[in-house]
């Protein structure tokens, strides 16, 4: 395949462009950073913005035996892009073809497709086979026309902004440093389905949410979440876990119990904003004392989600 076929799903920007290329996953704070730069230099030089996004994360082609999850799907990084106010948003698919290439075509390849002046690039960036940064980029004998520019990092808490450290502390439970490092709450969006109705038996029907896609799992336990559905938030005590009171080796399960709710959930699409994990979960020995757990979880979610 050649250079220009691989581009031919492209749409031609008349330029001049300023460009800058990843998966934007969670399109968190220093990818936040990073846009506002592409949008500064194309104000600049008087070009349009340009935002190459990758569907699937490169490293999930690359070594498809890792499991890979995300913290946003395409759609969602889409639409917060163009809020954002980058004028162009084009899907990439990482294929055999774009790991094949190297910084120089694929530079070039952009130049010819949509007049680019300036490519920025992200902490640590590197494109191409040869895994160009912005240094061996800029030291070039090629593309001298073209500007090269790098961001630095985002710092929060003494600690980079990253996709990856997102998720760690995601998967941590510790939803504080999530959503300071994203600018907002960490959420999950998904349809609501049928589930066993253990929580309506006990007066805590619950919402089981199924998850769209492989999104980054919060640790078991109980959260104070806020719950939107049909444009409508209502505060809820989510509960993340194998339901260890009622069996053993059961599926994990995300079930939301809207605050002062009283309808029809099910087939619903339900958006979860996790706030604060609230404790563990816990195999209780009786239903009992998991009803009068559940009540002072609520009574916590109550009380954090009043102070926000």
């Amino acid at each position: 395949m050649s250079i220009s076929d691989l581009f031919a799903s492209i749409d031609v920007i008349e330029g001049p462009t300023v460009a800058t290329i990843g998966t934007f996953d969670g399109v968190h704070l220093g990818h936040q950073a990073l846009l506002q730069r592409v949008q500064d230099e194309a104000a600049k030089r008087g070009a349009k913005s340009v935002a190459f996004v990758f569907r699937e994360q490169p490293r999930a082609f690359i070594k498809p035996s890792n499991q890979v999850t995300y913290l946003s799907d395409f759609e969602t990084r889409h639409d917060i892009l163009k809020q954002i106010g980058i004028d162009h948003v084009v899907e990439l698919n990482f294929t055999t073809a774009i790991q094949q290439l190297s910084s120089d075509e694929f530079v070039g390849a952009l130049q010819e497709r949509i007049g680019l002046v300036s490519l920025i690039l992200g902490p640590g960036a590197m494109i191409g086979s040869d895994r160009a940064g912005v240094e061996q980029l800029s030291s070039a004998d090629t593309h001298t026309d073209i500007e090269f520019l790098g961001v630095p990092s985002i710092v929060v808490d003494g600690e980079a902004v990253s996709s990856s450290v997102i998720r760690i502390a995601i998967v941590s439970g510790n939803c504080e440093l999530a959503a300071k490092m994203l600018g907002r709450n960490y959420s999950i969006s998904g349809v609501v389905a049928n589930g066993e109705k253990r929580g309506r038996e006990i007066g805590f029907p619950t919402a089981n949410i199924e998850p769209e896609f492989a999104v980054t799992v919060p640790d078991n336990g109980i959260y104070a979440t806020i719950a939107e559905v049909d444009g409508i938030k209502h505060n809820a005590a989510t509960s993340i876990g194998v339901r260890p009171t009622f069996e053993t080796g059961g599926g994990r399960t995300i079930e939301a119990f809207l605050l002062d709710f009283d309808g029809d959930l099910y087939t619903k699409r339900l958006r979860l904003e996790f706030v604060q994990r609230l404790r563990a979960e816990v195999a209780f020995e009786t239903v009992e004392q998991l009803i009068e757990q559940m009540n002072k979880d609520v009574e916590q979610t109550r009380e954090i989600l009043a102070n926000l």
